[in-house]
């Protein structure tokens, strides 16, 4: 849901927001018990500065997962949260769709040329969509 409102308050596709339209994200997902609190501003500011790893004041899904997930987390953890996170759909598999954004936020062209590449290399057996296991066997021909 998190990732849905973050897509929705992209407007202009940049895959980025400003920090002003990161707090409105955030509000939708906060009890009124927290909006409340005095230091909740004060907490969004820290937690988006904490988030904004290249220091551009913009936010990226890539630079929320890694300030939720962070570095710290043992290597399969971090696969089955990041399998999870691009898994949108909830489905347990990540479709083509699903595919391109992971391909996208890794740095890599998803046209649809490179995309049904991808997916065939990856697709063993040949269902037309990753699971857990063949998405994992993709990370590590990185």
């Amino acid at each position: 849901k998190m990732k849905e409102a973050f897509e929705k308050k992209d407007t202009n596709g940049s895959g980025k927001l400003s920090f002003s339209q990161m707090k409105e994200v955030v509000l939708e997902f906060a009890t009124e018990e927290q909006k409340a609190d005095f230091s909740f501003n004060f907490m969004q500011d820290m937690v988006l500065n904490m988030a904004d790893k290249n220091g551009d004041k913009m936010i990226t899904w890539a630079e929320i997962l890694l300030l939720a997930f962070g570095e710290t987390a043992e290597p399969e953890d971090k696969m089955k949260t990041a399998f999870r996170a691009y898994d949108t759909n909830g489905d347990g598999y990540l479709n083509k769709k699903e595919l391109a954004e992971v391909m996208k936020l890794s740095g890599v062209e998803a046209d649809p040329k490179m995309l049904r590449m991808t997916m065939a290399l990856a697709d063993q057996d040949d269902d037309g969509k990753l699971n857990y296991e063949e998405f994992c066997a993709l990370q590590d021909r990185k």
